[in-house]
């Protein structure tokens, strides 16, 4: 596989892993001194990082979709950017169900190859307002 696809496939893995509720294999995505921000979260090293998302998202039912991923490698390290949303489901009070978008935005990623296998070194994510955009 090309570096692009093996960066596409922790891309996947990521968003699989952590709404699958696997945060022990998908904190391991991330190098041991890695960052994670979002919000006025920043969350440094594995531990810290698993602690938290394990926490915010123990009950969540909704998925994450990451898409548009714009990946430039250079040597061992690359810069990624991409779109996500993340959908919910939703009841219309009469049983049937459905989903609605919870939220969108875009993962900024540092990511470095560490023994053969890329991993994310720093991960920072701008959530989308409403008014944002077009």
């Amino acid at each position: 596989m090309t570096d692009q696809e093996c960066i596409r496939r922790v891309l996947a893995e990521f968003i699989q892993l952590r709404d699958d509720k696997r945060f022990a294999e998908w904190v391991d995505l991330f190098t041991e001194d890695g960052t994670f921000e979002y919000g006025s979260h920043h969350l440094v090293g594995r531990s810290a990082i698993r602690e938290n998302v394990q926490a915010l998202l123990r009950n969540d039912k909704g998925k994450h979709l990451c898409v548009n991923s714009i990946i430039d490698v250079s040597g061992d390290t690359a810069s990624v950017s991409s779109d996500f949303l993340k959908v919910n489901p939703i009841a219309d009070g009469s049983g049937a169900t459905g989903y609605g978008i919870g939220t969108m935005g875009r993962y900024e990623d540092h990511f470095v190859r560490q023994g053969g296998e890329w991993k994310i070194a720093k991960r920072k994510v701008h959530i989308m307002s409403p008014g944002d955009g077009a």
